[in-house]
């Protein structure tokens, strides 16, 4: 398959990150990021298959009533997960690390 070559532009901070996490996975940068798109568009592939759909039914409820009930299933998730917020960049960064870590033989 012929490759094409595409432009991605970064700031500093963000090309810094890259070539560190390239270099302790002992990858190109190009094909860290790469890998990085392939999941990517595998997650969103994933999303689109399993057709997540929310069903709205009608209600008589105000906006007032059902902005309240919402704030109420908020504060339930919070007090749940102990006032401590889902931290979802360092959940995917532990994750892509581990999948890369298995995919080169380490785990």
């Amino acid at each position: 398959m012929e490759r094409q070559r595409i432009q991605v532009y970064a700031d500093a901070e963000m090309k810094r990150r890259i070539e560190l996490v390239a270099a302790k996975h002992n990858v190109a940068v190009t094909e860290y990021c790469l890998d990085a798109i392939r999941q990517r568009l595998a997650d969103d592939e994933m999303l689109e298959a399993a057709e997540v759909t929310i069903a709205i039914t009608p209600t008589d409820e105000s906006p007032a009533t059902l902005l309240a009930a919402l704030r109420a299933v908020r504060e339930a998730i919070f007090a749940d997960r102990e006032g401590q917020f889902v931290d979802v960049d360092a959940a995917l960064d532990q994750t892509r690390d581990e999948r890369i870590d298995e995919l080169i033989g380490l785990r």
